[in-house]
């Protein structure tokens, strides 16, 4: 009976603990207001260059797009994505039933981005989990992300539709990692 009564402690305890610390992405919020904030009003440098970069691995620990040198750039990482066996293309932003499913993954703690690629320039994306909410340029709901525009740096989000980064959603993948 002492042995139940002391198991059950622990794993209430260890509940609470887990609660108290949230989610990665409640413990990165300030983090990546901060980084959004600082390609806004480029107080530094490298905020909106390297900010899918540093932000996937902040949140998932996902060290391979940076290095002791530098970090990769969007369009370097999307193409790293299409040679990667980690990550995997759910497919177009335009298709209702893939956002859905993307937003429903990232809500439940996998790493989804979207992506869109280009040669020379690109934007990725973070989804994050919550609410699906209504996009009138993009006539279907979109899913919430975080993004540093290099390009415009001023429309960067935070917490807010993916239509605010991207203007056609036939022109984003989006990606699990597996």
């Amino acid at each position: 009976m002492l042995i139940r009564l002391v198991a059950l402690c622990a794993a209430l305890l260890a509940a609470a603990g887990e609660a108290a610390a949230g989610t990665t992405w409640d413990r990165n919020a300030d983090w990546l207001q901060q980084q959004i904030q600082a390609c806004v009003e480029r107080t530094e440098e490298f905020a909106c260059r390297y900010f899918p970069a540093r932000a996937l691995n902040r949140l998932f620990g996902f060290g391979e797009f940076c290095n002791n040198e530098r970090c990769l750039l969007s369009p370097e990482i999307a193409a790293e994505l299409n040679k990667s066996d980690h990550w995997s293309a759910l497919g177009k932003a335009s298709d209702q039933a893939i956002v859905i499913r993307a937003q429903e993954m990232a809500t439940g703690g996998l790493p989804v981005i979207a992506v869109q690629a280009s040669a020379d320039k690109g934007l990725i994306a973070i989804v994050m989990p919550g609410k699906l909410v209504f996009s009138k340029s993009w006539g279907l709901n979109a899913p919430l992300g975080v993004g540093a525009r290099l390009d415009k740096p001023e429309a960067s989000v935070y917490a807010q539709g993916l239509n605010f980064l991207f203007s056609d959603p036939a022109k984003v993948t989006l990606y699990v990692s597996k």
